[in-house]
């Protein structure tokens, strides 16, 4: 079960992305579940030599492509979750009803896109669709993570990244919570400026129960770092949901065929160990 005391999740549950990318090379879509696979060895040989993923370490992976990983990490008694959105779709939509079919892992994850000048009646649908997920989670026992992306539309760069982004991020959990959505963590966008991290962490500390994660947008890990200190004094992040940063290049090379796949593996393992440094050092 997810710790609020530290997560340090795999997240590997990317769809279109990996789409695009065989499309775009002719390479079979078939092979998308071989790309998850070496992400799921990385972890477990990750976990084999840190004790700290031994005990913290989260590996988030969708049935669509990759369904016996899930089976086979259920079974060998991890933390796996898998993501309820349609992947790339917005409005928020469902990647497979009933939840059940698509939703076999340990705990749940949802993508939203938000911006508060959005038309109304698209908030108003996605907030229904999140109360729904939250009841079934609650019934099925599941903990829930609720992504949120805020797109820029127009704003000046700087200040959008540093207080106009955390300032919407604040307003979605704020309402989240007058609705009575309080996912056990949110996964958020990170931001170099500690007045926005010190924003993030405002709101989401108004539920005490709810914790955030950093998600990583495949940016590099030394940026990643700087996300990770600017929120160095937040009480309620608890560590990060990170994927593409990680695994990405090491998978795609395999795919291309100039990395085998147990080279591939060491390599997520080596950047997933790293990442948690770059996290364990931010906390000093």
């Amino acid at each position: 079960m997810l710790s609020q005391a530290r997560v340090y999740m795999l997240a590997a549950d990317h769809r279109w992305q990996w789409e695009e990318w065989c499309d775009a090379r002719q390479v079979p879509r078939a092979r998308i579940g071989d790309a998850k696979r070496v992400a799921f060895d990385g972890f477990l040989l990750a976990r084999e030599r840190s004790p700290e993923v031994h005990e913290f370490g989260a590996l988030l992976v969708d049935a669509q492509y990759a369904a016996p990983v899930v089976a086979d990490a259920l079974k060998a008694g991890l933390d796996v979750g898998t993501p309820a959105e349609k992947a790339g779709a917005f409005p928020l939509a469902w990647s497979t009803e009933p939840f059940a079919d698509a939703l076999t892992g340990a705990f749940v994850k949802v993508l939203v896109r938000y911006r508060p000048d959005d038309d109304d009646a698209i908030r108003e649908g996605q907030w229904a669709k999140l109360d729904a997920l939250q009841h079934w989670c609650r019934g099925a026992g599941k903990p829930l993570v609720v992504e949120i992306l805020v797109a820029r539309r127009g704003e000046p760069e700087d200040e959008f990244e540093a207080v106009g982004r955390p300032g919407m991020l604040a307003g979605f959990i704020a309402e989240a919570y007058r609705r009575a959505l309080t996912p056990e963590f949110w996964k958020i966008e990170g931001t170099l400026s500690r007045e926005g991290a010190r924003i993030i962490d405002l709101a989401v500390a108004a539920n005490a129960a709810c914790r955030q994660i950093i998600l990583g947008k495949a940016a590099e890990i030394a940026t990643i770092g700087r996300w990770f200190a600017a929120a160095a004094d937040s009480p309620t992040a608890a560590g990060f949901a990170i994927g593409r940063s990680v695994f990405w290049e090491p998978s795609a090379a395999f795919l291309s065929g100039t990395r085998t796949a147990d080279r591939a593996a060491a390599d997520v393992a080596a950047h997933y160990l790293q990442l948690v440094d770059v996290w364990q050092q931010s906390r000093i």
